[in-house]
């Protein structure tokens, strides 16, 4: 295995333990987000500062503002409710409905963006929601029912992470470090109103402190790196061990062993993702 393919496994595994930090950080799912948003935001303003290109990105902003928006209140809707999801469900059903997003945000660029869409891939978004189906089907449709509800929360989650690539594509010729600055100032000044009122919990600063240097930067850095010497289709199935790693954190740390609806119903959704990858491959 070559260096590449190492750091973006190293990047996988680490992404895969999101959910335990989260839940380790003493926050609720809107604290954890905010969190997130905001020093990482601090942390890249400082590398921006240190490059003399915070001018830079304000001019970006300041010259076409509405993509910023979006993209940015896509980023900030798209962890406030994966994070919230893992408040009401196992980390299993959260993360592997979450990555129905890919399948998503190919309905989307076929929508909005008439981008043509084959019949084969078809197959995989079929595929990807009756994964969906069967993990639904295995609990109480109620909005009593805390699965139930945290399932929906992670399908909105991977609705609005789907919008950040389609939104993404207007803005091209953004280098990536300041796109991604924007978003996640965008997505901060967006969450400080409701921060403000709102009880988000008392923050465990070591795990919020792990949640943004080693899942935010270290893991972004090395993925980003890795890509440098992996092709995009031995990237796209690396990135698997993201949610198989987080399934098994979650049996390990939490003892929340999946059911075989969402067992079966997750397995469809990866095969599924996969095959839409390989194809855009």
């Amino acid at each position: 295995m070559n260096k590449g393919k190492i750091k973006i496994v190293i990047a996988m595994l680490i992404w895969g333990s999101v959910g335990v930090f989260a839940r380790f950080s003493g926050l609720s799912g809107l604290g954890v987000a905010f969190a997130r948003v905001s020093l990482g935001s601090i942390f890249l303003l400082i590398i921006l500062g240190a490059k003399r290109r915070i001018r830079e990105a304000l001019d970006c902003i300041a010259r076409n503002p509405l993509p910023y928006i979006g993209i940015g209140s896509a980023l900030a809707l798209n962890w406030i409710f994966f994070f919230t999801g893992l408040e009401y469900t196992t980390i299993a059903n959260v993360v592997l409905v979450y990555y129905t997003s890919p399948i998503i945000a190919t309905l989307l660029s076929w929508k909005f963006l008439k981008e043509k869409v084959k019949k084969s891939r078809m197959f995989a978004i079929s595929l990807a929601f009756l994964g969906l189906g069967i993990i639904i089907s295995g609990q109480e449709i109620s909005i009593n029912n805390r699965d139930f509800i945290g399932i929906m929360f992670a399908l909105i989650a991977a609705f609005f992470y789907a919008l950040i690539p389609n939104l993404g594509r207007f803005l091209k010729k953004v280098k990536g470090e300041i796109l991604t600055f924007l978003q996640l100032l965008v997505a901060s000044f967006l969450m400080l109103p409701i921060i403000s009122v709102v009880d988000v919990g008392k923050p465990v600063w070591w795990s919020i402190g792990v949640l943004v240097t080693v899942h935010t930067v270290l893991a972004l850095f090395l993925y980003m790196d890795g890509l440098k010497e992996v092709s995009v289709s031995e990237a796209a199935l690396l990135s698997y061990l993201d949610p198989i790693s987080a399934v098994i954190y979650g049996i390990i740390i939490f003892g929340e062993v999946p059911s075989i609806y969402t067992i079966i119903g997750g397995g469809l959704i990866l095969i599924a993702t996969a095959l839409d990858a390989l194809k855009k491959g």
